[in-house]
């Protein structure tokens, strides 16, 4: 917490409770613009890590429509090859769609272990400092 270095006193211009307002206003301001601050660095971060998890969401849902796609097509060689004939394409077609359910579910679980990560880490661990320390404050103003 910002405090002031001294004490208000007529020499300095800030006497009297006009003085300790603009001085309690200047701490206030100055700890305001910090927080600000560092919310707006802790912003541009998680707006970096919303970014990078809708790429893997939408590299997710493209494997997911081509894994689609090819076991749409290997059910039809196979209803193909139910009726007669033989087809490599059946066995090229299920392999393609095993391997793209199988990136489907890596980038889902990547996903789903980025979705853990808390958000504005600092910014909540200082806020929590701030009431800590407000508390503190309380308790010795109360026992006073």
């Amino acid at each position: 917490m910002l405090m002031p270095e001294k004490e208000p006193s007529p020499e300095n211009g800030t006497a009297g409770v006009v003085g300790r307002a603009r001085t309690f206003l200047a701490a206030c301001a100055q700890y305001a613009s910090a927080r600000l601050r560092l919310a707006s660095l802790e912003g541009r971060e998680a707006a970096a890590h919303s970014f990078k998890l809708l790429i893997i969401a939408g590299v997710a849902i493209v494997l997911g429509a081509f894994g689609w796609l090819f076991a749409c097509l290997a059910a039809v060689f196979l209803l193909a090859k139910a009726f007669g004939g033989t087809n490599g394409w059946v066995w090229a077609a299920l392999v393609m769609a095993a391997l793209h359910f199988a990136g489907v579910i890596a980038l889902a679980l990547a996903l789903k272990s980025r979705l853990g990560t808390t958000l504005f880490p600092i910014t909540t661990a200082e806020l929590k400092k701030d009431q800590e320390w407000l508390d503190q404050q309380n308790t010795t103003n109360s026992q006073s």
